[in-house]
Formats: C-alpha cells, structure tokens, sequence
C-alpha cells in the first residue's frame, strides 16, 4: 500500500487559552485536560507524517514541573523523532505563558508512541523522517535509545521485584497505629464512549482515558490525604487493546502506597462491549501508575499517613510502587543530569538511564555548534569548543580499514593499550550484555603524582541505517565492589568516545570526542591536554593499530 502524500518531520503546533472550565477548584489547569490537549496535538503531528490515521501505544513517564492558570496560555507542540516500520516517537513540549508579564515557562516536556492504522489490511510501511536541523538529528539518535528503555522497563522492574521479595522487605504494618488500610481508598467508576469521545474510525481517544484515569486517581489519592491532591507524575501509560464508541470502560484506582511528600495510585481500565458486559467478559485495555502530592494554603507540602496492605495482593502493589520509584528517580536523576556531574552510581534500577546519558552526552557534544579547528595534518584534523569551563576536543581521523571493523577493534577498550600509551591496564568488571561492558583503567604515573584508575562505562551502538554511524561512548561510573584505592587516585570520565563513519567499502572517518572541565582531568584526556604534538601523535598510533590489525583479516 502506498502512502499518501504528507509533510515529513509532522511539526504540530497547538496554543489554548486556559478558561474556567479548563480548570480544577485552585484555578489551576485540570491535569486530565491537559493531557487530553498532549495527546490531540502528538496525535494530529503522528498523522501528519504518516498520512494515515494512527492511535496512541503508550506515553512515556510525565513529569508536571509548572501548573497554568486561568487566563494563561497554554502552547503544545509536537514533532515526530523518529519513525520505525509502522510505529513512530512523537516528541511533545508543554509551556505556559503568563500574558500580562509575558513569562513563559516549561510544564512539561514527554514522549509518545503512535501506531499508523491505515484503512484495510495492505502491507503499510512508514517512510523516514526528514531531518532539517540538528535538533532533529540529534532527537532521532536519541529516540532509539529511548525506545531500548521502554523495550527493557518491565524486565528491569522484575529484576528489582525479584530483589525486594529475597530481600524480604516486609514490615510489620500490624504496629503502625496510624497506618490506613488500602480497601478505604479505593475508588470504581463507569463511562459510557460516546462519539465525542471517539475518532472518525470510532476509537476512543487515548488522551480521553488519560484524562478519566486523572480523575479517578485523584479521587483515591484524597481519600488517603482528606485534600485535594495535584498530579505531579505519570508511570508510562502503555495501551494493551483498544475500546470503540459504546464501550463501557470500568475504572479501578487503588492507593498502592505512599511516600511521606507523595502517594502512587493505580490505576487498571477494562472495557466492555454490550455482549461482554452481561457475560462479564472484561477486556484489559490499560494501565497506569499516578503519582500526586497536596499543599496547604500556603503552598507547603503535607505529609501522606501510612498505608496498610491487607491481602497478598495489596502487598505486590506496594513493593511494585517502591520499584518504580527507585526507576523514577533514577530516570529523573539521568535525565536532569548537569554537565559536570559526578560519575553516576550503577544499579538495578537505574541502568538503562546510565545507558542513555552515556549516549545522549556524546550525541549532545558532537551536535554543539561552533567546533574550531586547530590543527590539520594529512589524515588528522583536530577540533576545539569552548564553553563556559569545559573545553572539549574533537580529533577526526581518515583509515583505510571497513568502518564495521573500526567500531569491533575501538570499542574493545582492553586493546587501547596496543595504541595510546597513556592506559598502563585495562579489565573488564563486568559484561552487562553485548552493547554495555565496564572497565578499570589504570594509567602511568606523572611527576610528583600517584597512578590514575578509572572506572568506565563502555557503550556501544551499531547504526540503524548506512548514513549513521557506529558509537562507542564512555563516562565513568560507580561501582559498589569497586571502591577507591589508596594505591591511585581516582579520576572521572565526563563524556569521551568514538564517533565511526563509512566513507567507502575498504575507508571509514574516525572521530574521537573528549570533554573536559577545569575541575576535572580524567584520564582519558591526558594526552589531549598538551600540545597538538602529543594528539596527532596518538592519533597516528591508532591508525596505525587500526589498518595493522585489518592487514590480518
């Protein structure tokens, strides 16, 4: 089936006033409504790249960072990533602005899955997007990683409820005098999907059951904290199946626990169609985990009483939301993370998101506009960018080696010895799985100083189509079983890697990336910081390693 004609790329920009009956009891703009307006403009920007009509799949955790009140405007807008065979990633920004001081400020930033249902039962694929900028370049590397993260999230939140049910972290809810038993906060209620509610082809909207899903929630969370709760996040809403015009969809909202500041609610929604209805036939359509938090008059956070689980169910709820907190958490310390952080811990339940910025940081450094260069031999050039207190460099290399063969030799870091005289050891601490391996680097000693030592996270990434390239990525991490010696000191990787690219069948360019601050000297840029001598030098040292070692294949 051919696809019609549409603009590439699906750029969608919606502006709402927010009005009085947009808004909750505060004045305050409903968080189902705006969910509802999300969805709609992400929707209307899905089918204008796919030329056909599609439906939501999921939405990714959503995080509320400002609320819009009466009279301000609301602008979303929406752009396709990145599309794959017949689903694509929209991604959606929400700001808010104060008309009178003009002020605008970020509400929300997410992303959502959009399948392309077209009319009949033809073969559909979805063609490439059109990449104009490099913010669009730079998204539509990152949406793989971010799909590898949803593909991965249920496998990483059975590993953490593996490890809460050996660790046997069960307490005694029997001796909590103020504790408040789950069954109090439940909450059941029925909608008919009528037209309204519905698109042309008669499926219900996903931002509808987003926004019928807030409402419920909200109504369980103040049965807990006698208070109107705010909705400040979202666990991924993922669509199981979809209901139609006449569905009866049956909302079931339950407290699984709370947080001092904040309580999880889920949420499970069952359709039923006239025939499943009398048969008590339901159809599980989704769900979804809300996190909300109160205030007092004066803007304070209140504190949310203890909850009791009473049956061996109640209790799988309330060690699932401890594990998807821990995820949460991990994904917000991640993703909010500073260019000079410190190395990140590596744990269960942040792995994925280790992953991710390791990615991301590198992807962000080699799109950065303003790259001087420096230095230009026959086959090296090297590259400068300044900013603020880091300086970065960026040294390209021309090999005469396949470019498959290039990532294979540089993404194994125990041969960086052979070529780079500044790694003295190299092990491997751990294998992750094939794409994700961590090291520990040791390096000579300079004058008047003690040995160096690393600990690295090595990523690496093969390219979805011939235009991109391989990626080796590093930042270093933190071990538990790997702890400072006294023996070196203990330095930090902020974002280093490799960059390959084919430029014929037998030649490929080599980039290497290395980002430093003042108050930073990893490793790894050791030879980076002195003369362009010293880098062309070690430049040449890996080619050579690099066309040597193609000589054997």
């Amino acid at each position: 089936m051919e696809r019609p004609g549409a603009a590439a790329g699906g750029d969608v920009c919606m502006c709402q006033t927010v009005f009085p009956a947009h808004a909750n009891h505060r004045g305050e703009l409903s968080a189902g409504q705006l969910l509802k307006w999300m969805d709609a403009t992400a929707c209307l920007a899905a089918e204008k790249h796919a030329g056909v009509s599609c439906v939501t799949a999921s939405m990714d955790d959503i995080q509320f960072e400002e609320a819009a009140r009466i009279g301000q405007i609301i602008t979303i807008k929406a752009k396709v990533n990145r599309a794959f065979k017949t689903s694509m990633e929209v991604g959606i920004k929400v700001t808010v602005q104060d008309v009178l001081t003009n002020i605008e400020k970020i509400v929300s930033v997410a992303y959502a899955t959009y399948v392309a249902k077209p009319v009949g039962a033809g073969k559909f694929e979805l063609e490439p997007v059109k990449l104009l900028s490099r913010e669009d370049h730079l998204e539509h590397t990152l949406a793989i990683e971010r799909r590898r993260i949803r593909l991965g999230y249920e496998q990483v939140f059975q590993n953490l409820m593996q490890e809460s049910n050996k660790e046997g972290e069960y307490c005694n809810f029997s001796e909590e005098e103020d504790a408040v038993s789950t069954d109090l906060t439940h909450v059941q209620s029925i909608e008919l999907v009528q037209p309204p509610h519905a698109n042309h082809h008669g499926n219900t909207f996903g931002g509808q059951i987003m926004a019928w899903m807030e409402t419920v929630a909200s109504i369980s969370a103040s049965r807990l904290c006698r208070s109107y709760p705010v909705l400040k996040s979202v666990n991924m809403f993922k669509f199981w199946g979809p209901s139609v015009v006449g569905d009866r969809l049956v909302f079931n909202a339950i407290v699984n626990n709370t947080f001092q500041n904040s309580v999880e609610v889920g949420v499970r929604v069952e359709a039923y169609n006239c025939e499943e209805w009398i048969k008590d036939q339901a159809r599980h359509i989704n769900s979804a985990f809300l996190i909300f938090n109160t205030v007092n008059d004066k803007g304070e956070l209140l504190t949310f009483p203890r909850i009791k689980p009473t049956t061996k169910d109640d209790m799988r709820r309330y060690h699932g939301a401890v594990a998807r907190r821990r995820i949460r958490l991990a994904r917000k310390c991640m993703l909010s993370a500073k260019e000079d952080k410190p190395s990140d811990s590596w744990e269960k339940s942040n792995q994925a998101y280790v992953s991710y910025s390791n990615i991301a940081a590198l992807a962000h450094l080699a799109a950065k506009p303003g790259w001087e260069i420096t230095s230009t031999l026959d086959d090296i050039k090297i590259w400068t960018h300044e900013e603020g207190d880091v300086l970065s460099f960026k040294v390209e290399m021309q090999v005469k080696i396949p470019s498959y063969l290039a990532f294979s030799l540089l993404s194994d870091f125990t041969f960086r010895q052979r070529w780079d005289k500044h790694f003295l050891t190299c092990k491997v601490l751990q294998a992750v799985n094939e794409d994700e391996k961590i090291y520990h680097v040791t390096s000579p000693p300079m004058t008047g100083h003690k040995p160096r030592d690393f600990v690295i996270l090595v990523s690496q990434r093969q390219p979805c189509k011939p235009s991109e390239p391989y990626i080796v990525a590093v930042k270093s991490v933190t071990l538990t079983s790997m702890p400072p010696s006294p023996e070196y000191c203990r330095s930090e990787i902020l974002c280093a890697g490799f960059q390959v690219y084919s430029v014929s069948p037998n030649s490929c360019m080599v980039c290497y990336f290395n980002q430093v601050t003042s108050g930073v000297m990893p490793y790894l840029a050791a030879n980076l910081t002195g003369s362009s001598k010293s880098i062309e030098d070690t430049a040449l040292e890996c080619i050579k390693f690099l066309e040597l070692e193609c000589s054997k294949y």
